[in-house]
């Protein structure tokens, strides 16, 4: 399926007409990530897949969480004026962490949150392995680095992923500045401010960043947020894994937040 750039750094699947899911990906990567998904998901969901600063279409500009979160809301904005509706925001790893800092300071951009993979401490020891692995990488040279790189996706990931994955390239610098980035702000005080409904989805061997998931569940429903916690089998790189399984945990997700305007359900 082929998406419609409506902007740099922004694409966009689906029809008008069906309901909107913002999709915000992980680090060093780009919008592109989520085009299997895409192909599960429209026509019965539109979905926009936005670039992150540093990212994609958008790696000129340099990360930081205010202008991360500004890129998320004028997607956010986008979806609602094309469709009438407040849309899904889902944000994975980085994008998670984004996401919920663009719910706690625009709750009435979102009808329901997911995120996936970022319900722990951006202090911890998780951040000083991405901060490693950045550190690594200047050394290498990005050019050395992106084949590496490209060649552990390739036997990690399904073609279809690994294609997808390739097609936005790797965004190698990201990991250094969103990393010192992430570790500058209190991601647990942003979760106390969360209002919107919202879904913490976690793999059960991605144990690291779901390492103060209680903690993140805790914080929420203390601001009187409707939030729930799952676990599914997978890690870290479930949506890039098995497309086809994070893209049916999406539509069940969309289904409980929303149950007036989900689309079909499949898988189930």
């Amino acid at each position: 399926m082929t998406g419609r750039q409506l902007a740099p750094g922004l694409t966009v699947f689906g029809p008008d007409t069906a309901p909107p899911l913002v999709l915000v990906h992980g680090i060093r990567l780009s919008g592109a990530m989520w085009r299997p998904h895409a192909r599960r998901l429209a026509p019965d969901f539109r979905v926009s897949t936005p670039d992150l600063p540093c990212h994609g279409a958008l790696a000129d500009r340099p990360f930081t969480l205010d202008a991360a979160v500004d890129t998320v809301r004028r997607a956010v904005r986008e979806a609602y004026e094309s469709t009438g509706r407040r849309p899904l925001l889902l944000g994975l790893s980085l994008g998670g962490y984004v996401s919920l800092a663009h719910a706690a300071r625009h709750p009435a951009d979102l009808a329901a949150l997911v995120l996936h993979g970022c319900t722990a401490r951006t202090g911890g020891a998780q951040a000083a392995v991405y901060a490693a692995a950045g550190r690594l990488n200047d050394r290498l040279g990005q050019a050395r680095s992106a084949r590496l790189q490209a060649r552990a996706m390739r036997r990690l990931l399904p073609p279809e992923s690994a294609e997808a994955v390739l097609s936005g390239g790797f965004h190698l610098p990201a990991l250094t500045q969103g990393v010192a980035e992430l570790r500058r702000h209190d991601f647990l005080a942003l979760a106390g401010r969360l209002t919107t409904p919202t879904l913490l989805l976690n793999g059960r061997s991605d144990l690291p960043f779901r390492a103060d998931e209680r903690l993140f569940l805790t914080a929420a429903r203390t601001s009187g947020a409707p939030v729930r916690l799952f676990h599914t089998s997978g890690g870290h790189l479930l949506s890039l894994t098995d497309p086809d399984r994070f893209t049916t945990l999406l539509r069940r997700a969309h289904h409980l937040l929303l149950p007036d305007e989900s689309g079909p359900q499949q898988g189930s």
